[in-house]
């Protein structure tokens, strides 16, 4: 009886640890998982965050090309404009001028105005201030807000998305080592003496569950 007895209790334990096995690796397997689905949406983070940078790169380059060059075009109506009205000041009141020095002196007036709104054609108006200064900064700004309604132009959000992502992948990696710790103790349940294979099983148990807990509150933290 007591053979039977013993035989029935070791073949209970084997039963018991075997299906602790098996819990244990399904469990390691999922975290396993999860720490790949992280990992890969970190990749992805960093992707989203590299287009991102690019995006930001390439619309600032162009803005500022876009708004200097609309800077010149205003620096040359500017001055085309004062051309025209020193040149208008000079027919009004330099005296003595023959008739053929004040026609040239209007022609040239006629050309400067000419020449200042070809150039008042080549920028935008609405970026002039009231004292008559263009607002390059202004102009740059508004393209920027407009580009950003098209393209992500916003990288450091998705960098610290990555950064949080590749956290919980090893973090929940190192909940693994804590699983496989309890795998270990569970194989040498049967190896280990009578005396030992209560220790080794509770040993087992407490890396397990403590892996286990560790790793459900990883992947529910906000």
């Amino acid at each position: 009886m007591t053979t039977n007895t013993a035989e029935k209790e070791d073949s209970r334990l084997e039963t018991v640890v075997a299906l602790l096995i098996a819990l244990v690796t399904v469990i390691g397997a999922v975290v396993a998982w999860r720490a790949s689905v992280a990992a890969d949406s970190a990749g992805d983070a960093d992707f989203a965050g590299l287009k991102a940078s690019l995006n930001a790169e390439e619309t600032r380059a162009l803005n500022f090309v876009n708004a200097y060059e609309h800077y010149g075009a205003y620096t040359n109506y500017a001055r085309y404009d004062k051309l025209g009205d020193a040149i208008a000041d000079d027919l009004g009141e330099i005296e003595g001028l023959t008739e053929e020095e004040a026609f040239l002196l209007d022609r040239q007036r006629a050309e400067a105005y000419d020449l200042a709104d070809a150039n008042q054609d080549l920028f935008p108006n609405r970026f002039l201030s009231r004292d008559g200064n263009y607002s390059v900064a202004r102009e740059m700004g508004e393209a920027w807000a407009d580009a950003s309604k098209e393209k992500d132009l916003s990288p450091d959000g998705h960098y610290a998305e990555a950064d949080k992502l590749r956290a919980k992948t090893n973090r929940l990696l190192a909940t693994l080592s804590a699983l496989a710790v309890g795998l270990v103790f569970f194989t040498l349940v049967e190896a280990a003496g009578k005396r030992l294979q209560s220790l080794m099983l509770g040993l087992g148990l407490l890396f397990s569950m403590a892996g286990t807990a560790v790793a459900v509150m990883i992947e529910f933290a906000r």
